[in-house]
């Protein structure tokens, strides 16, 4: 695709997707650096009986977990920081914005069903890993980040109608669409704003990189398929935006950290164990 491509269909449609940008190989070293990062974060929640706050996870009524999201992670992941400035993905947004994409921060998406139930800490009161519709800027506004922030998704597994994959509903990116607090405490579109019967799945292999406007309205529902669908999500605003380095996640990393290394030497000391593996899909 030629830049003015793909600057006309970003323009018109609020997202791009660029299928096999990286390869298997690639794909399994991401699969099993979000597999380590999730045995360190519960393993380490169990040991400090105090669930990380990077980690998102969900209970359901009849005391299914899945684990949602682990976010920031690129201090957790020497491989995984260095793909956010990959330039497969700089790349593209650079064209887009006409300027530097800078790194406003990253999490990653799992979705992911625990196997075995896991204890000992609190888990999160939400009982779906689904999300209503809504932007990513209706977050981002409340700290004055601009419109022109632009998030990419680099898809870990291949996304189906089944494991609940990013639903997107193009051309809504060109105007802010008003939001309101669902029950849960996040934000959606208000009521007849948008129609919640439209809009697409975005069926996309492993590999495949999703880069889409701040602006653009999608949710996803729950994933019901028993495997994961793990989108590694980094978010980037242009430069001549000047808002700072790791003013948004900067604060998680220093807060939670410390934990972290607590229980990587509690087990050199013999007084910690791994409870949790990472399920085998």
């Amino acid at each position: 695709m030629s830049d003015l491509q793909l600057i006309e269909q970003f323009n018109r449609d609020g997202y791009i997707a660029i299928p096999n940008a990286f390869n298997p190989d690639e794909v399994a070293k991401m699969q099993r650096e979000a597999d380590a990062m999730l045995e360190l974060i519960i393993n380490s929640s169990i040991a400090h009986s105090r669930r990380s706050g990077r980690l998102s996870i969900v209970e359901s009524e009849q005391g299914e977990q899945m684990a949602v999201k682990i976010q920031p992670v690129n201090d957790l992941s020497l491989y995984l920081a260095a793909i956010s400035a990959d330039e497969r993905l700089i790349g593209p947004m650079r064209t887009l914005m006409a300027d530097e994409p800078i790194l406003m921060e990253e999490k990653l998406n799992y979705k992911q069903p625990l196997s075995e139930p896991v204890s000992g800490f609190d888990i999160s009161g939400r009982r779906s890993d689904g999300w209503g519709m809504h932007s990513d800027w209706a977050y981002y506004k409340a700290q004055d980040y601009p419109q022109t922030i632009i998030s990419s998704a680099i898809c870990l597994d291949d996304c189906t109608a089944e494991n609940g994959p990013l639903h997107i509903w193009p051309g809504t990116h060109k105007e802010h669409l008003p939001h309101q607090r669902s029950e849960h405490g996040g934000l959606v579109v208000e009521p007849g704003s948008i129609d919640s019967a439209g809009g697409n799945d975005l069926l996309v292999p492993a590999g495949t990189i999703l880069l889409f406007s701040s602006l653009l309205i999608h949710n996803s529902r729950p994933n019901t398929s028993g495997n994961p669908r793990r989108l590694m999500i980094y978010s980037h605003y242009p430069q001549t935006a000047d808002m700072g380095i790791d003013v948004r996640n900067g604060p998680s990393r220093l807060r939670e950290a410390p934990y972290e290394w607590e229980y990587i030497r509690m087990r050199e000391r013999g007084e910690a164990q791994v409870v949790f593996n990472a399920p085998t899909h």
